[in-house]
């Protein structure tokens, strides 16, 4: 089987760091005038995570000038990998355990994620990734097109009569209800469980992917 993982909030822990980066940005948007009239708690950032940045911006600090929204980003974006590479994230603890077990079982898994090339390519460097993951497709090398189309082009670089989405959050699973495919929710992650009820199987920790995935494959659910 084909396992398709979301990464933020799925594998990689990015509460604390992305709460950085997006506290630097808004240090910097006081200073242009734009001061954010957000909450920016770990906690209260988290529900950015998942969304392409368009979203979180249009959310976040709706109506603000293209080009200062631009320079915010990219500054989110650098923080973001000067973190990943100075080893001040993580991945989720549980997860190479539990990706060494899926790969042992001859699934064959690749990363869907929302983020830009230029941040999966430092988590690649940064976890080595590469010893379980043979392909990595990020939405912003598509125009931060939504996920279910972007696995139209997944499916075609990696054809396979059976899939899995996996994720933690609405947008992973609908991936799996437009191309009707099995799907694990994580609700370890920053989804909540309303996000969530569309899931085959919950897992509440990393630990219970391998068996998860087993009982798709056997015609369980959850």
């Amino acid at each position: 089987m084909t396992l398709i993982f979301d990464y933020d909030g799925t594998l990689h822990d990015t509460a604390a760091p992305y709460g950085v980066a997006v506290r630097e940005a808004a240090a910097w948007l006081t200073e242009q005038g734009c001061p954010p009239e957000r909450e920016l708690t770990d906690a209260a950032l988290s529900r950015y995570l998942g969304m392409t940045a368009p979203e979180m911006w249009t959310d976040f600090m709706p109506g603000l000038d293209e080009g200062v929204r631009q320079e915010a980003s990219a500054m989110i974006g650098r923080s973001m990998i000067r973190q990943v590479l100075g080893r001040q994230s993580r991945l989720y603890p549980g997860i190479p355990e539990a990706l060494d077990a899926l790969r042992q079982s001859g699934h064959r898994l690749l990363i869907l994620s929302n983020c830009a090339r230029s941040y999966m390519d430092a988590q690649r460097e940064a976890f080595g990734l590469d010893r379980w993951f043979v392909g990595y497709f990020c939405a912003g090398d598509y125009g931060f097109r939504p996920k279910e189309e972007v696995f139209s082009i997944l499916r075609e670089a990696f054809p396979d009569s059976a899939y899995c989405m996996i994720g933690d959050r609405a947008s992973d699973l609908r991936v799996a209800t437009v191309h009707a495919l099995p799907s694990v929710g994580c609700a370890y992650g920053f989804g909540n469980d309303a996000e969530l009820a569309e899931a085959k199987v919950c897992v509440r920790a990393p630990a219970e992917l391998p068996a998860a995935v087993a009982a798709l494959e056997a015609g369980g659910t959850r």
